[in-house]
């Protein structure tokens, strides 16, 4: 179901939107530098954020850093492997997440198997995931598999990093530490068999095939794109205790570190003040240095996952066999702000927890621990139907809240740890499957409007977070 012609476009399952976010989306689509709001099926609200999630919001000349998470570049990447569902015993599932486990970091400031230097955080910041290929010991083909082939454009040549990155920022361990394996929050790695392949010429074409084993994970972008964005707005979900640390921060950068560039006004107004909402010009000083900002963070998010790609063949080899092959298929973002050139001109798109659609591309749609997910083809989408839902999460949990989400076939090993060289196992608990009804109705609404279609269902095995 979606709305009638105008600004916004809402995509629904049939449900009525609360009151709140509808009114905010309406909000949206009267500024007058906005030229489209997208809502999409599982949009929700989330804890003191600015805007909905899962939204697409297209302005023409201006970038509002609002309109998505600091947390840009956070996203979600499938592995393939050469291993059967058999041959993933509950043994090897906890030997799996343990090894990769115990390299992750005990906190930002802990090194880790995946921690850059110095050099390489220059590096990854301009070049994306390219610069660590290297480090990591990966084939420069994994580039083709990520969007952007792993690297945002910086907007100007010759830029200096510390006109963009405050110093202690660019200077700190905390940037370049904890890599790769922060599974916390919302974030996972879950162990998934090909459950069935719905597109058989497609599915055989991308190397799925029933039982075989794959690895999706979810996490980005690491500690430094947050940190760097936050020093460009004054945003609602930054906690409490650390606004005098950052307010101390951002006067450093803004009017010592970069003193003599732009006036003082702006911006006090721009990166200071809580404005809700803040319309930068693009092509202005401030706006350029906020686009710079923006690609450097999100460079860093796929540095940041190229770690976990190869976290996931190191662990396979160690714990199961030095025979398992590990092929990323896909890495694909979900908080972004994109130029976008079209006939009429430049403009922006801000995607909060939603994805860019490439028609004949990969999409990801999550489902939860006990639900299936989803890897489909992009449609033509047409029009502003240019991003999809990078999960079903808040349809799920509604489904569940509701006691609709009845069991299903099968059962998935979850496992919480602490984090480090001694980890340990919090809890493990083993959970029946449930019922895919809430992700099939989108994966159906998707299909309907020509954003995309399934090619393969993925039933989880095992479920880490640490």
């Amino acid at each position: 179901m979606t709305d009638p012609p105008g600004k916004l476009t809402v995509l629904s399952l049939g449900e009525a939107i609360p009151t709140p976010i509808r009114a905010t989306l309406d909000r949206l689509a009267a500024l007058p530098y906005v030229e489209a709001v997208l809502a999409l099926p599982d949009v929700h609200w989330k804890g003191r954020m600015e805007v909905p999630s899962s939204i697409a919001v297209t302005t023409r000349d201006v970038i509002v850093p609002e309109f998505t998470s600091v947390a840009v570049n956070d996203g979600m990447g499938v592995v393939q492997t050469s291993l059967r569902e058999e041959e993933m015993t509950p043994e090897r599932v906890r030997a799996f997440f343990t090894r990769l486990n115990s390299h992750s970091a005990e906190n930002f400031f802990d090194t880790n198997r995946y921690s850059i230097g110095p050099d390489h955080l220059r590096r990854v910041v301009k070049e994306g995931a390219r610069a660590l290929v290297g480090r990591y010991g990966m084939d420069e083909r994994v580039l083709e598999r990520m969007e952007d082939s792993g690297r945002m454009a910086m907007p100007r040549d010759g830029v200096a990093l510390t006109d963009v990155v405050p110093l202690p920022l660019l200077l700190s361990r905390f940037s370049r530490s904890e890599i790769g394996l922060n599974f916390g929050g919302n974030h996972f790695l879950e162990l998934q068999v090909v459950d069935e392949v719905l597109d058989a010429s497609v599915g055989m074409r991308w190397g799925f095939s029933p039982g075989q084993v794959v690895v999706m994970y979810h996490l980005g972008p690491g500690p430094f794109g947050g940190t760097l964005l936050n020093h460009y707005a004054e945003r609602g979900k930054l906690k409490d205790s650390r606004r005098p640390l950052f307010l101390a921060s951002k006067l450093f950068f803004h009017y010592v570190q970069r003193a003599g560039r732009g006036r003082f006004g702006s911006k006090w107004a721009s990166y200071f003040r809580r404005n809700g909402w803040t319309a930068v010009r693009a092509e202005s000083e401030e706006g350029v240095l906020l686009r710079q900002a923006f690609a450097m963070a999100t460079n860093y998010g796929y540095g940041y996952r190229l770690a976990t790609m190869a976290a996931v063949r190191d662990a396979m080899r160690e714990a199961v066999s030095t025979d398992v092959a590990c092929d990323v298929f896909c890495d694909i973002p979900h908080n972004s702000v994109r130029e976008e050139r079209g006939p009429e001109g430049t403009s922006w798109i801000a995607r909060h927890n939603a994805c860019r659609l490439a028609a004949g591309g990969p999409t990801i749609v999550a489902g939860s621990y006990d639900v299936p997910s989803y890897v489909g083809i992009g449609g033509a989408g047409g029009g502003r139907l240019d991003s999809y839902d990078h999960g079903a999460g808040h349809l799920i949990d509604r489904h569940r809240d509701d006691g609709r989400l009845a069991p299903s076939r099968g059962k998935v090993t979850r496992i919480r740890m602490t984090r480090g060289r001694n980890a340990r196992v919090v809890r493990e608990e083993t959970v029946p499957m449930r019922a895919s009804e809430p992700i099939d109705r989108l994966m159906d609404c998707f299909e309907q409007h020509g954003i995309m279609r399934p090619v393969v269902r993925l039933r989880p095995l095992g479920n880490l977070k640490n």
